[in-house]
């Protein structure tokens, strides 16, 4: 007897302790030894535990102590799980529960349980366990009902309250009482009836013993004995099958058992008008031989060799790989080889993935046990040893070495250090690749991936800084005049775009300034002062927005000749440009501006900023900055949308020179790289990589591919770049979009395709059919802790052997088959079902003719036959549908026709007998 208690905390310690009271109560009316009563208990609430085993104490004190003892667990109620762990854990052999013994479960329970009850107790109750159901309280009726085993008069209790539940216990121990006899009784008739005088066959012996049959030998049993009857059945309970020999026999074979399983057998001696005692045994099916020594070896990134010692009579073996990553049931592979191979090389393999790999050893239709290792899969070899050379200020070369052979290309991504935006470029094969068009004095984060058919491998990564950007050369004056001179210089570098020319005279403060193209290397200077000597400088403006140092000279023109008035100037403050004007930290929304400081700014009102697509499709908006500020973050702006920016010095009396950039907003970018993980039968996990831009947060919209199911929607922050999707169906294909979110609006969707895994089983099919039964195995479902099987409304329940046989078929009959997975989460799968046909039974053959029937007289030989010599043969149709009758009119005729001849012989007519089917006896009398 096995007591299920309630532990959860709805319960409450006070009547807890009420509970503890009436279990003692229960107890004294047992008689409470080793050979007589055992009692086990276990509590519940969210998790099952076994407080003490049907082994454990031996006395009924003992029993007591322990109930007082007994601590309260506290928790959720989950009493499905509940009935199905004392199933598994407290009715087994080795927690003291014996074979031929009635089986008591009680529940005691104060409320609703939290998930199925019904299949538990269903399997509680095929095994052989009668349960009771006491519900206190809140417990819900219908519930005790489905659990408890019928009646529900005698086996059903709800009392209102903790404090009244002594005033049941008289009645449910009668009860169980009355139970237990005749449970007793009805096992001693399922062994072989009431006792009998009569003794008992002797020396029970199992030898033989195979993985689905083994031999019951033992000694007669005295007396005339007419048959025995042999009873099996397994000892984890299932329904009794027998065998009956005849009385002279002392052994039989017993076939078609399941593997690993030990199987109870009773012997009877059966006589005329009694039977004998049981002669009882036991003994274990062993396993089918599997293979032994499992190796994985010569592992590379996708594939791997598997090899095996072959098994003893084995036929060919299965192979199945699957990543160890929860992957759905498709990814699961398969491969049989003969018998003679003992080592397969898997292909196709994941990089950097853990595989499980398991291998049974086939005998005919039936699988061995399986043995299964694991071993991870290379990663995808990355490139080497990155390396830079000719760095300057807007290009560096990159070197790498070869990563492998199996190599289809590498991507090169580079960013700035400190920027967001990534450029990325396909090199194809090659191993080397020239960066073009950087930015000067700014450093660069170089990745380089290998890229193979299977993926890409890790990158390796390196940074470096370009250069500052070379200033114009060799600065020097010609054809100096009065009033003018020219300048010339050798080329700054080959991407200058202008050259900016700016000079006043030394003792003055009025600057000039003008702006070549970069192609221009020379440039004259004219309406100068004669005899003055003047300060030039030359800077090399890059499309980067960069700016050279100065290259600077200082060259007086020629005085005049002529004489001319004195005259005093007065010049007016002067005016300074912009310089190294930066566009920056671009993103879909903004732009950020920044420049030098002016080199004197006692003059200076303030900058105004002004800024417009150049498109023209909008009109220029302009703000201003105060002196010393020396950035400005320009929003809102249009995402991906080319602008042009300028920033003009103000002075009190005028504007000074004014510098310009072009600059472009970043795309509203959708994420990237979109991956599944986690796949279960309700959920699986999704993630993705964050696009350059900072984004608002990412829309999640999901739905299945094919069948019933709206889209579903939920909006993530944009730290977030990975979500659990939770409450789909199994076995579904389901379409996932990833939308970023950005302020001035939403990205393209980053879309894949994401599968949950599949409840049921597959592989159903049948094998050893027979006239009166038949065996029915599948693949192993992966995560499965046991399975149903359902044949024409019978219900059996199995541990994880994935195959079961039905005996006491009708021969030529049709059934249907059906099997579900049980999952460890209680989770049960959908049926899957087989049709199969039984084998007819043999066309029994017709009544024999009698035998009695007088042979004709032979005539006498005609005359036209005399002396003839002659090779004669007769083919007589024997089958069964001539007929007794017929038959016998055959005879007649043959025995007229070879009396017609005179001689019969070697010397005569020569008569060979060619009989067909089941007359030739006839044939042959007549012939010899």
């Amino acid at each position: 007897m096995v007591v299920l208690v309630d532990g959860s905390w709805s319960i409450g310690r006070i009547n807890f302790r009420l509970v503890r009271l009436f279990l003692e109560s229960l107890v004294r009316a047992f008689n409470v030894d080793l050979h007589k009563t055992r009692i086990g208990l276990a509590q519940y609430s969210g998790d099952p535990r076994i407080e003490w085993h049907l082994n454990t104490h031996t006395t009924k004190m003992a029993v007591i102590d322990a109930m007082k003892n007994l601590p309260y667990k506290g928790g959720n109620t989950l009493t499905g799980l509940a009935l199905t762990y004392i199933l598994e854990n407290s009715f087994k052999p080795e927690s003291g529960s014996r074979a031929g013994v009635p089986k008591i479960g009680i529940l005691i329970t104060d409320g609703k349980s939290q998930d199925d009850v019904i299949p538990p107790a269903r399997s509680l109750r095929q095994a052989g366990i009668e349960l009771f159901a006491i519900g206190v309280k809140n417990a819900d009726e219908s519930e005790l009902r489905a659990i408890a085993s019928p009646p529900e008069e005698t086996h059903v209790y709800n009392v209102a309250d903790f404090n009244v539940m002594a005033d049941i216990v008289e009645g449910l121990t009668k009860n169980i009482c009355e139970r237990v006899e005749h449970l007793d009784q009805t096992l001693k008739g399922v062994s072989g009836g009431p006792s009998s005088p009569v003794a008992p066959p002797r020396d029970l012996v199992t030898s033989d013993v195979t993985a689905r049959s083994f031999r019951v030998t033992w000694s007669h049993a005295p007396g005339q004995v007419e048959k025995y009857r042999v009873v099996y059945y397994p000892a984890s309970g299932g329904q009794p099958e027998e065998k009956v020999v005849q009385g002279q026999e002392t052994t039989v074979i017993l076939n078609y058992l399941n593997s690993l399983t030990e199987y109870q057998v009773a012997v009877f001696a059966v006589y005329r008008s009694s039977a004998s005692e049981a002669l009882r045994g036991s003994a274990t099916t062993l396993a089918l031989p599997m293979v032994n020594t499992l190796q994985l070896s010569e592992v590379t990134h996708s594939t791997m060799r598997v090899g095996w010692q072959r098994a003893a009579g084995a036929s060919g073996y299965m192979i199945l790989y699957a990543p160890l990553t929860e992957g759905e049931p498709a990814d699961e592979k398969e491969v049989k080889v003969e018998q003679e191979v003992e080592e397969v090389e898997l292909e196709g393999l994941t990089p950097d993935t853990e595989y499980t790999v398991t291998v049974y050893a086939l005998y005919g239709d039936e699988a061995s046990d399986p043995i299964t290792n694991q071993e991870t899969t290379l990663p995808l070899t990355p490139a080497k040893n990155l390396r830079f050379s000719a760095v300057d200020h807007s290009s560096a070369h990159l070197h790498w070495g070869s990563a492998s052979r199996q190599v289809n290309s590498y991507r090169i991504m580079y960013v700035k250090t400190n920027g967001v935006q990534t450029n990325e470029v396909d090199a194809g094969k090659v191993t080397s690749w020239l960066l073009r068009n950087l930015t000067s004095e700014t450093e660069y984060t170089v990745a380089i991936f290998a890229v193979y058919d299977e993926g890409q491998a890790e990158p390796i990564t390196e940074s470096f800084t370009t250069e500052v950007v070379p200033e114009p050369l060799n600065l020097r004056s010609s054809d100096v005049s009065t009033d003018s001179f020219r300048l010339s210089w050798k080329p700054a570098a080959s991407d200058v775009v202008l050259y900016r020319i700016t000079w006043r005279p030394r003792l003055g403060r009025d600057t000039e300034e003008y702006l070549v193209d970069g192609g221009v290397t020379s440039y004259e200077l004219s309406g100068l002062v004669p005899s003055t000597e003047y300060q030039v400088s030359v800077v090399a403006l890059y499309a980067d927005l960069a700016e050279s140092d100065p290259s600077s000279l200082t060259q007086a023109t020629v005085e005049r000749t002529t004489t001319i008035a004195t005259t005093t100037i007065t010049t007016s403050a002067p005016r300074y440009g912009v310089r190294n004007l930066v566009v920056g930290e671009e993103t879909t929304f903004s732009l950020t501006l920044t420049w030098s400081n002016m080199a004197d700014s006692r003059h200076l009102r303030h900058y105004r900023v002004t800024y417009v697509s150049t498109k023209g499709d909008r009109a220029p908006e302009t703000t201003t900055v105060v002196p010393g500020q020396t950035s400005l973050l320009l929003q809102p702006l249009l995402s991906d949308t080319e602008y042009r920016l300028t920033v003009t010095p103000v002075y009190h009396d005028a504007d000074g020179p004014g510098a310009s950039r072009v600059a472009r907003t970043l795309p509203l970018s959708p994420p990237r790289g979109l991956r599944v993980s986690e796949e279960w039968y309700n959920r699986f996990r999704i993630s993705w990589d964050a696009p350059p831009s900072p984004t608002m947060g990412y829309r999640v919209v999901y739905q299945p591919v094919s069948g019933p199911g709206p889209a579903l929607e939920t909006f993530v922050g944009e730290d977030v770049n990975t979500m659990l999707i939770v409450n789909l169906l199994s076995g579904t294909d389901y379409s996932v979009k990833v939308i970023a979110s950005y302020s001035t609006g939403a990205s393209e969707a980053l879309s894949g395709r994401a599968k949950t895994l599949y409840l049921g089983v597959t592989g159903l099919s049948a094998y050893q059919v027979r006239m009166t039964s038949m065996c029915a195995q599948w693949q192993p479902h992966r995560h499965a802790s046991a399975y149903r099987t359902v044949r024409s409304r019978r219900t059996s329940w199995g541990g994880g052997v994935s195959r079961h046989c039905f005996s006491g078929l009708k021969a030529n009959m049709r059934y249907k088959i059906s099997v579900h997975a049980l999952l460890q989460d209680g989770t049960e799968g959908p049926a899957v079902t087989l049709l199969e046909h039984t084998l007819p039974a043999p066309t029994p053959p017709p009544t024999k003719p009698p035998t009695t029937t007088p042979l004709p007289t032979i005539p006498a030989a005609k005359e036209v036959c005399r002396a003839a010599k002659a090779d004669l043969v007769f083919l007589v149709d024997g089958s069964w549908s001539i007929g007794d009758e017929n038959f016998q009119k055959i005879i007649n005729f043959l025995y007229s026709t070879t009396g017609a001849l005179d001689r019969i012989g070697p010397d005569g007519t020569q008569v060979p007998d060619l009989p067909g089917g089941r007359y030739s006896v006839h044939s042959v009398a007549i012939l010899n």
